[in-house]
């Protein structure tokens, strides 16, 4: 009846091993992200935390802050960038722009024109 509290499961600094491991995952989930852009979302000697969380409906999620800053969270083992790190790397996604009057279909579950499509089902991508 009632939702749960959003709660804070742990927040720990992550190690050196699980940092270069990040790295290749989000390499791998972004792959038009270059080297250079990759050092700087993920340093190699700044504070960068775990915090697992547990959401309203009992999910856990996974976020990775950098110097307080979240950058990443991982939700069903997939990886998305948060809009703190869109700002710092806008062409990180994929970016479709359409007419004000489609946003309000595409916000009520229509799906987009198939034939125009150039990405996978599950791909992440933002909407412009």
């Amino acid at each position: 009846m009632f939702a749960k509290p959003f709660r804070v499961k742990s927040n720990t600094a992550i190690k050196g091993s699980d940092r270069r491991k990040l790295k290749a995952d989000v390499q791998s989930a972004f792959p038009s992200l270059s080297g250079a852009e990759l050092s700087h979302l993920i340093p190699n000697k700044e504070e960068l935390n775990v915090v697992k969380m547990y959401l309203h409906k009992g999910d856990v999620v996974t976020a990775y802050v950098l110097n307080k800053n979240p950058i990443f969270f991982e939700m069903n083992r997939r990886l998305y960038p948060t809009v703190y790190t869109l700002w710092s790397c806008p062409d990180l996604l994929v970016t479709f722009t359409t007419w004000p009057a489609v946003l309000t279909k595409l916000a009520g579950g229509a799906g987009e024109v198939p034939e125009t499509q150039r990405h996978k089902k599950h791909d992440v991508k933002r909407q412009n």
